[in-house]
């Protein structure tokens, strides 16, 4: 895991500033969820061609290869729903599947029925590829698809016995019209995922600003607080402290008043005192917990400080109690997800900021690792997803829900998010 880290204060209230760096993005789960709207479509379309084929009235002149090419489309179809494809070949693998299913259209019925305008065999399914195109590497690839299938609309013709100089107007009409409704879509679709994808970042980007503030608000309000203490105990005794003292040393100059033993002890005592009220203020126990309850600072403190190769810092906007058992479970999924970055991340800091609101209490797991291109199902599938799967088990467990934000190169947030209805604060 990776992402940025923030200030936090130690255990002796000191601040560390944070590292600067650019928060996790969330393009590529974006597009995955516009992906999955595609496959809606490709589904409809599938079950479309189907329909076509079993009440086709002539039947087909070569039936083998279409119902071959319907099974093709629908255990591809399946494949995409079940699986976690990598868009890499999927997408050239997808688009020669649709490519080939136009193609197919002309071969599958008797030479000029496609021209004499039959239903195309492939239905609206290769519109399929030209939209995952799109939602997936932007308008130009979308744009680049529909020019693909547009193609392969032109040779559905051919390979139906019809030359390029053959085909009468009405079917270049309806080429035409097929091309458009390819590129239209391909290209439109492109920008709008494109806008939403950016809409996303913006919107990251704008949580780990405000996550920030929030936590360089806690910590102010931290360092007013400890520096009201000090200057309410500490400063003012040594003012008084500094004040005797040169009134002392001024009577010594002269030599015409004596000076008594019990006001330099009394100094002395006075010093001693604040010594002491400073060193219990620095090294002051722990608020305590109301009964049943542990807090959620300290334990991830403890956490932090637990994990070996990586020195995380715990931050939060104030001393936040729930009960044990949930501390408990947070603290298991904290230690986990620290543990996930000292083996894979590659991170030279990570952070933790406890932050809560009136119903939930957050848990924000940062560093500033290699980052990963997170999906679930693919973890899940490969193997991979123990460690985070454990860590969403026990946030769900407790009635939570956990969020994971990464992209390679930009580090990794996790945000552990339980409610706080049995907690006392």
């Amino acid at each position: 895991m990776a992402t940025p880290t923030h200030n936090v204060a130690d255990n002796h209230g000191v601040t560390q500033e944070p590292s600067h760096q650019e928060p996790a993005r969330a393009p590529s789960g974006t597009r995955r969820t516009l992906a999955r709207g595609v496959l809606v479509f490709r589904w409809v379309a599938l079950l479309w061609m189907s329909v076509l084929a079993l009440t086709h009235p002539a039947g087909f002149e070569r039936p083998g290869l279409a119902w071959g090419s319907i099974a093709a489309a629908a255990a591809w179809t399946v494949w995409l729903t079940a699986g976690a494809p990598r868009w890499g070949w999927t997408l050239w693998a997808d688009l020669a599947l649709g490519a080939w299913l136009l193609v197919a259209s002309g071969l599958v019925v008797a030479d000029g029925a496609v021209v004499a305008g039959r239903p195309l065999f492939a239905t609206g399914y290769p519109l399929s590829p030209v939209l995952l195109w799109a939602v997936t590497r932007g308008p130009g690839a979308g744009l680049g698809a529909a020019a693909a299938m547009s193609i392969a609309a032109v040779l559905a013709r051919v390979v139906n016995g019809t030359g390029l100089t053959e085909i009468p107007a009405e079917g270049l009409q309806n080429l035409a019209g097929a091309a458009v409704n390819f590129l239209v879509a391909g290209g439109a679709v492109g920008i709008v995922s494109r806008l939403v994808v950016r809409s996303a970042e913006e919107l990251q980007q704008t949580h780990a600003e405000l996550l920030v503030e929030r936590e360089r608000a806690a910590r102010l309000a931290e360092r007013e607080s400890l520096a009201r203490e000090i200057h309410d105990s500490v400063l003012q005794s040594l003012a008084l402290v500094h004040k005797k003292g040169q009134e002392i040393a001024r009577r010594g100059q002269g030599g015409s008043e004596r000076i008594r033993p019990d006001e330099v002890r009394g100094l002395a005592d006075l010093a001693g005192e604040q010594e002491a009220g400073l060193r219990d203020l620095i090294l002051r126990e722990p608020e305590p917990s109301p009964e049943g309850t542990a807090s959620l600072r300290e334990t991830l403190e403890k956490v932090a400080r637990s994990v070996n190769g990586l020195r995380p810092t715990v931050s939060s906007v104030g001393p936040i109690h729930l009960e044990k058992r949930t501390v408990t479970e947070i603290a298991a999924a904290t230690r986990e997800g620290l543990t996930n970055v000292v083996k894979h991340a590659n991170a030279t800091s990570a952070s933790v900021f406890i932050d809560e609101t009136e119903e939930n209490v957050t848990v924000s797991l940062r560093d500033d690792g290699v980052g990963f291109d997170y999906d679930e199902d693919a973890l899940r599938a490969r193997g991979k997803a123990g460690m985070l799967g454990s860590m969403k088990g026990r946030v769900n467990d407790l009635g939570g829900a956990m969020t994971v934000t990464s992209q390679p190169g930009h580090g990794t947030e996790i945000e552990l998010r339980v409610p706080k209805s049995q907690a006392s604060t």
